[in-house]
């Protein structure tokens, strides 16, 4: 099995019928996946995510967002949606994003789907089973918190 096709696996074992989400992917749609099991997610603000990474342009976001270690979606124009792992939201404590878990679910784009317009992903998962580092995400958002309030 390919790494792309391992991908796809993944994220479409978040749901009962990954076939369903196959076929939406197949068709150009979003798939709509389950949270809790396989992966969550962190809403960060798009206005915390662009000031840590000092420049609105996207280039510049995708860089910063690279470092997280793992896949991130745009839904613009507000949130960033942070795939950290299942379990994440027990013991999330930062005050600036919350984190969709359990009995949520998710907008997801097909992997092809890189921009510039809907929902589609920044950062696009290049193997299964890897998420962004929650301490990290975490880190991002103080730092867009305490340069936003300098930009005030």
């Amino acid at each position: 099995m390919n790494v792309e096709t391992a991908i796809v696996q993944w994220l479409a074992s978040s749901i009962r019928d990954p076939e369903i989400a196959l076929r939406d992917w197949a068709d150009g749609r979003l798939a709509i996946l389950g949270l809790g099991t396989v992966f969550e997610a962190v809403k960060a603000p798009q206005r915390l995510v662009h000031a840590a990474a000092v420049a609105p342009e996207q280039s510049a976001v995708a860089t910063v967002l690279a470092q997280l270690g793992g896949p991130v979606i745009w839904a613009p124009p507000t949130w960033y949606m942070i795939l950290v792992s299942a379990g994440t939201a027990s013991d999330w404590d930062s005050p600036h994003a919350g984190v969709l878990f359990h009995g949520s679910y998710l907008p997801v784009p097909s992997l092809a789907r890189t921009g510039p317009e809907g929902i589609h992903w920044v950062v696009p998962p290049v193997h299964a089973d890897t998420l962004c580092s929650p301490a990290a995400v975490a880190q991002l958002l103080d730092v867009g918190h305490r340069r936003q309030g300098l930009s005030r």
